[in-house]
This record gives C-alpha cells, structure tokens and sequence, in this order.
C-alpha cells in the first residue's frame, strides 16, 4: 500500500513539468501574435468572424464584393486589437480614421495547443516566446482586462484629433488646466499650440497631452504673430 502511494504521489521533476506543460497548453489564455504593419483588422475580421466596421464593402457592378478577404477560422476565436478614433478634416469634408495603437499586434485569447491552425496567412508571423519556457508568454485574462479598459478611457478622451483652429486644453504638463489655439500640425502626433494667459507663447506639444473644447465655450485669443 506504501509503494503504491509513493508511486502515484512523488513525481520526479521532468514528470512535474510534464504536466505543468500539459496545463499550459490547454488552458484558455491571452497571446500577443505579431502580424504584418496595417492588415490588423482584416486579421481580426478572420479570427472574429465579425465584419470590420470600419471598411465599407466595396462592390462592382455585378454586386460582387471587391475585397480580398481571408478564410474565417471555424470555429473563431476571441481576439483583439487596440484602436483609437481621430477625426480628419479636409476642405471638403471630415471623417473618422481609425487609428491602430499597437501596430502589427494582434491579442489572441486561445488554447496554447491550437496555435497552428493560426497561421492562415503569410501575414501572420509569430508569437511573442518567453525564452525559459521556449513557448508563447501568455497573458491573464485580468491583465488583459485591465489594459483593454485603459484603451478604452484613453479613446473616450481622444475622440476628435485636434485641427489648425481648434481650441484645446492641456491636460497635463506646465501648461495644465491653460486653453489654446491650434496653430498648425508638426508631424502625426505632434502640434503647434498658442497659448494666452497674461501673454500668448507658443508651444509644441503631443495630442494626448490635449482635448478639444466644444464650440460655444473657447476662449477668445488675441491676433498675434509667431
């Protein structure tokens, strides 16, 4: 009865890591999966199964969809891909741009042993390994929660990218609580802001560090040049 004990409870260490492998692979967890740079969402649309909301179908004259689109994983899987909302506005018109925050990421919430039927495209390139396990670094599923909500408060105050004349406040940095003029943009994140407060200067600044001001409740600025 001793030995019979013995046997099925000490385990060596290579029976030990055996099963703690065992787990791993078949526990439902979240992996970051490395893609090519701007096919994010038509990814997400083939591990989801879900259309992209923001790709409007373009179709020929036969009805025929025109998108060349990617077989959908059977039966699909929980995915995700960190975006952000900016609003462009051109001469003749303003629209939403969806904005990827983590370009060529995707978040993929899986069984470690399932990983292969993945690859559906030769723009699907690799998970991100932990180095001692040699296998995929997984992510807990409270983790994952806890980073999708940043995102999510981060887009509910960045909904419109600011424009040359709009009026913004600073939400963090020197010049916090100040409201200002765009002057013009420098660069994709970055812009040149008049501020007047006693005097007006003007500073470069990063879009995140800003919100724009509804109409109706600006500041007036004084005419100055710089």
């Amino acid at each position: 009865m001793a030995e019979n004990q013995k046997t099925t409870t000490e385990l060596n260490d290579e029976e030990v890591q055996r099963l703690l492998r065992e787990k791993r692979y078949n526990a439902l967890r979240w992996y970051v999966l490395y893609v090519t740079a701007q096919h994010e969402r038509q990814i997400l649309e083939a591990f989801t199964g879900k259309p992209d909301a923001y790709r409007p179908a373009r179709k020929s004259r036969s009805g025929a969809s025109l998108a060349k689109k990617l077989p959908v994983l059977d039966p699909p899987i929980e995915a995700y891909v960190p975006m952000r909302e900016e609003r462009h506005k051109w001469s003749d018109r303003t629209r939403i741009v969806p904005i990827c925050l983590a370009p060529g990421i995707i978040f993929v919430r899986i069984r470690l042993k399932d990983k292969a039927r993945l690859y559906i495209s030769e723009h699907i390139r690799k998970f991100l390994y932990r180095k001692d396990l040699r296998e995929p670094a997984s992510i807990s599923d409270d983790t994952m929660e806890a980073f999708k909500s940043i995102i999510e408060k981060s887009s509910d105050s960045s909904m419109q990218a600011p424009e040359p004349g709009d009026t913004v406040q600073v939400l963090s940095g020197p010049f916090e609580g100040f409201q200002g003029e765009i002057v013009r943009r420098d660069g994709a994140t970055h812009f040149q802001l008049r501020i007047f407060e006693g005097c007006a200067v003007t500073v470069r600044m990063d879009a995140n560090m800003m919100k724009v001001v509804p109409k109706g409740t600006q500041r007036v600025f004084p005419d100055a040049k710089f």
